[in-house]
Formats: C-alpha cells, sequence, structure tokens
C-alpha cells in the first residue's frame, strides 16, 4: 500500500479549512484522502467545521455560541471564508459551513470533472468529548446514528473512514455499521491504556499525535494489525522520519509539500 498522505481539513495553505474549495484544491494538488471534521447542529444536520462554536464579540468581550444550540439555517448565514494569519497564502473566499452531505456532493461532482471519478477518500473526525453530551455534541450513541445515516445515504461508504478521540462513538458507529472503517485519534498515550480491550476491538487505524511516535509504537500497533497515520506533520524533515519509522501516512496542512518529497514516495 502507497503511503499515504492526507490534507488536513483540505488544503489548508491555499482555501480557508474545511470549506468545499479546500478539499477541492487538496484534489487538485494529488491528494486522495481529505480529513474533516463534524459536529451537529441544535436541528441534528451534521456539518463540517473543526470548532463546535462560533465566537463573535459582545460590548468587548469574547462569547462563544455552540453550534448544538443554533439551527443549521443560521449556522449557514455564518461566513468562514476569511484567511487564517497562520497561513498567509490562503485566498479570501465566499464561504458557510457546509453540510457533510454538500462536501461529498461537491467534491465528487470535481473529482468527476476533473477526470478522476471516485479518487478521493473522506477520514471523518467526529467531534466530541466526555461530558460535553447534550451541551455541545449529541449523545454518543445519537450522534454516532446521524453520521452512520449520512454515510449510508452518501452511497460512499466504501471510501469513507469513521475516527474521534471518543472511542465511545466510533464503538457505537461501530455497532450500527460494522462494515464501515475506523479509527482512534490520540492525543495522549493513556489513551492507549488497556487497548485494545478499552475500545472492544482493533481499528483498522490508530491515529496519534506526532509527539508521541517512536519506533516501538508504531512495532507495537502494527502487531495488533492496525495502520499508524500521524497527525499533524507540517515540517519536511519530520515528515521523512515518519516514514522511516515505519507509519502508513500522515496528515498535514501541507500536502502540496510532502507530495513531492521523494523519501515518501520511495518504496
Amino acid at each position: 500500500m502507497p503511503f499515504e498522505i492526507q490534507a488536513h481539513r483540505g488544503a489548508r495553505a491555499f482555501y480557508p479549512e474545511n470549506t468545499i474549495q479546500a478539499f477541492c484544491k487538496a484534489a487538485d494538488l494529488g491528494c486522495r484522502v481529505v480529513e474533516l471534521d463534524l459536529v451537529a447542529s441544535k436541528d441534528h444536520r451534521i456539518l463540517v467545521s473543526h470548532d463546535p462554536w462560533i465566537t463573535a464579540v459582545l460590548d468587548g468581550h469574547p462569547l462563544r455560541r455552540l453550534f448544538y444550540a443554533m439551527e443549521y439555517r443560521e449556522i449557514a448565514l455564518l461566513d468562514c471564508g476569511t484567511p487564517s494569519p497562520d497561513f498567509p497564502q490562503q485566498q479570501r473566499i465566499e464561504a458557510f459551513r457546509p453540510l457533510l452531505s454538500e462536501v461529498f456532493r461537491e467534491v465528487e461532482s470535481h473529482l468527476c470533472r476533473i477526470g478522476l471519478p471516485g479518487g478521493m477518500v473522506y477520514n471523518l473526525e467526529v467531534k466530541s468529548r466526555a461530558g460535553l453530551e447534550g451541551v455541545a455534541f449529541p449523545p454518543p450513541g445519537e450522534y454516532a446514528a446521524l453520521v452512520v445515516e449520512e454515510i449510508r445515504e452518501s452511497g460512499l461508504a466504501g471510501r469513507v473512514r469513521l475516527q474521534s478521540f471518543d472511542p465511545r462513538v466510533v464503538a457505537e458507529a461501530r455497532r450500527l455499521m460494522p462494515e464501515l472503517c475506523f479509527g482512534l485519534l490520540v492525543e495522549e498515550l493513556s489513551a492507549l491504556d488497556g487497548f485494545p480491550e478499552s475500545t472492544g476491538f482493533v481499528p483498522s487505524y490508530v491515529n496519534p499525535h506526532v509527539s508521541l511516535v517512536d519506533g516501538p509504537l508504531v512495532d507495537k500497533l502494527h502487531r495488533y494489525g492496525a495502520k499508524v497515520v500521524v497527525w499533524t506533520v507540517n515540517d519536511p524533515e519530520e515528515m521523512i522520519r515518519m516514514r522511516r519509522l515505519g507509519v502508513d501516512g500522515l496528515i498535514t496542512d501541507h500536502p502540496e509539500t510532502a507530495l513531492h518529497l521523494p523519501e515518501l514516495s520511495a518504496p
């Protein structure tokens, strides 16, 4: 299997994150996997956004409004096309936080236009955190059911992966749709205490933060039968180091860099 390069929230060096333009640009660059983030609205629509809130300023003070407390028709009016100062080459665009169904539809249409029908894998990160059920996110079972329904309706299940830091959501989604490809995101090594008994199964992917990765961890996860895709790797030397450690791929804000490193394409 070729070394995998995933475009983190799309091609963020060119367009604001998690927009349809960013995902289409990732396809133009040659990426065949895009990573995107999912949250839910009050009316149970699954939308694409890294944060489950928007921050506004009221009387000089920042105020967060949770998307889970807003209906999607209101969320869709909020602009998200302003360039990030972290990515100085980003273009200003007119954009809104799209529904997952809209991302599927628009990216698939774009792939057909550029002669690559069926050429994209969608790695969906379900944003969820214990203690925030019913406040910022739906309860895990309800949440998983909403996302699985979107995946079923898309007809793209064979090219979809579902991952989360919250193993409860992953387990619930697997119960509903066991044929789907699953991943567990890892921010601290303690999340792997008792693995795989703690999750109840071995996901196809276990995806740790780059700061956690060394040879023994990669070997351990491979022995369990899980592939390892590391996040978020932006430095070219670090990309090459991860490749030499034997990981199966990386998630990066700069796929335009990773795709042109010969060390990553070498067998």
